[in-house]
């Protein structure tokens, strides 16, 4: 570790909460961020990210929304050792965050290390300015990141209700594929090579790192029909750490030709297909590791948002429009990424007759989202198709976006479901280009991309100051029970740091 010789140790004594945090930047966020920090590395910069939050038992995600830069004239101090801004330009950001709802993340560097950590200076200016900001919380939380000269990072915040610092573990960067940063100190433990007989096949086909890149993933599935039970049992086969699957759906006997794990006295007792489907999945891991979890949940009730918002990714299997646009909400409003995928089949006098699927893979503020390619995808996939296809396409409906059909048959929810699992694993390990948007035509025989281009006016996911693109909970308002608005708090003056 490299050491500054004028950030000399003190005899400040911090004390830490159980509680840790996490932080995600849309990419536009975090090259802003990034430029700013590292435009002059001959002497520390600082910057602070608005932010709002997501909080659960023992966490705080903190979703970066803007960039605010330090003019010369806001800075008091700033040499190549320390940085110090003044306390009328900290008042003004705190006045705003009250009015507009934000978190705060104060960044600044440390220009002569790539192992970045909180100096004795750092450890006396954060605490004194935490404790200014404690009557501000709840709601404000404030936290901050130390970066070194290639963006590695320590992070912290304060965790008002122990009156303690917490840990930010690591940071999201919604790049396409994501990319995970763990800040100093806060590797996560080695993948237990235990496990490398059963994954031992996997491991060689994309390494050791890529392996525990899936068994680190807590991921949803929302619908565990056809489709997304097909999708549930490659993810677990794969090794895939915890999975959620939420459908308040049934079986029943028609339901037997396609759910995967469901047997026929299941389907007579109107076993919940979630259930039914994690019994299957845990019965062939290890005991210490049966991390398959059944959610008969309608997705659109404050209890299935919970438990979406804890995942690093949500994948979508469902056939309402409606239930596919809310996901694709969440997943902007959380800059959690999604994938998306749909079946379909044409028949005509007992004859196929057409039939497809297509996935689409969601990088908050990085690809288009489902609200981007409503109207384009499908213009672009029927150029691919002959001109009967696309006569066929356009009166079958099954593609993004369209109520899905009946004739449903097993072996198109395979192929789709793989094509799904496939990209889910690229995103994972970054062991190949991700493809945003692949169409699957059955009868042809072949998969192909379309083009998903972002729109710039989107509501969801453009990157101006109305978008939803990390508002949190305050872009899902309408999906949630109002509760009052908590009373205001005096604005506290801030020492400069």
């Amino acid at each position: 570790m490299e050491v500054n010789p004028n950030h000399a140790p003190t005899a400040v004594t911090l004390e830490y909460s159980p509680m840790t945090g996490e932080a995600r930047f849309p990419q536009a966020v975090w090259e802003q961020l990034r430029a700013m920090l590292l435009a002059d590395l001959s002497r520390e910069t600082k910057c602070f990210v608005l932010c709002r939050t997501l909080e659960s038992s023992g966490r705080v995600v903190f979703l970066a929304r803007e960039v605010v830069p330090v003019p010369d004239e806001a800075y008091a101090q700033r040499s190549a050792s320390l940085v110090e801004t003044r306390p009328e330009f900290i008042h003004a950001l705190l006045v705003r965050c009250a009015r507009e709802g934000y978190a705060l993340l104060e960044a600044h560097t440390h220009p002569w290390t790539t192992l970045p950590r909180f100096s004795s200076v750092d450890n006396r200016s954060d605490l004194q300015k935490f404790q200014t900001t404690q009557p501000m919380s709840p709601p404000f939380r404030h936290g901050s990141l130390v970066f070194g000269c290639d963006m590695s990072f320590e992070g912290r915040f304060w965790d008002y209700t122990r009156e303690a610092m917490a840990t930010i573990t690591r940071l999201q960067v919604l790049e396409t594929p994501p990319r995970t940063l763990y800040g100093t100190d806060c590797q996560p433990p080695d993948w237990a090579r235990t496990a490398l007989a059963v994954y031992d096949r996997q491991v060689r086909a994309f390494g050791l790192e890529g392996q525990a890149m899936l068994s680190r993933l807590r991921v949803a599935v929302v619908g565990a029909g056809g489709l997304g039970s097909q999708i549930a049992n490659a993810l677990a086969l794969l090794g895939v750490g915890h999975l959620l699957l939420i459908d308040p759906d049934r079986l029943e006997l028609s339901n037997l030709n396609r759910v995967v794990g469901a047997s026929y006295a299941q389907a007579v007792r109107g076993w919940r297909k979630v259930r039914a489907l994690a019994q299957r999945l845990n019965r062939a891991r290890p005991p210490e590791r049966r991390t398959v979890a059944p959610l008969p949940l309608d997705v659109r009730t404050r209890e299935a948002l919970a438990h979406l918002l804890s995942c690093d990714l949500i994948v979508g299997a469902v056939d309402s429009a409606v239930a596919r646009q809310y996901l694709n909400t969440v997943a902007m409003c959380a800059l959690i990424p999604y994938l998306d995928a749909g079946v379909g089949v044409r028949s005509e006098n007992g004859r196929l007759a057409q039939g497809g699927g297509q996935v689409q893979v969601v990088i908050p503020g990085a690809t288009a989202c489902l609200a981007c390619t409503e109207r384009g995808i499908r213009q672009s996939v029927e150029e691919q198709l002959t001109p009967h296809q696309r006569e066929l396409s356009i009166r079958g409906g099954y593609i993004q976006g369209e109520a899905i059909p009946n004739p449903q048959v097993v072996f198109l929810n395979g192929v789709v479901g793989n094509l799904l699992v496939w990209e889910l694993v690229k995103l994972a390990t970054h062991c190949a280009p991700v493809q945003p948007y692949i169409y699957y035509d059955l009868l042809g025989q072949h998969a192909f991309p379309a083009r998903a281009e972002r729109n710039p006016n989107c509501l969801l996911c453009a990157a101006h100051p109305d978008s939803l693109l990390g508002q949190g909970l305050y872009g899902l308002m309408g999906y949630l029970t109002p509760r009052r608005a908590p009373k205001s708090k005096p604005i506290p003056t801030p020492r400069g740091g």
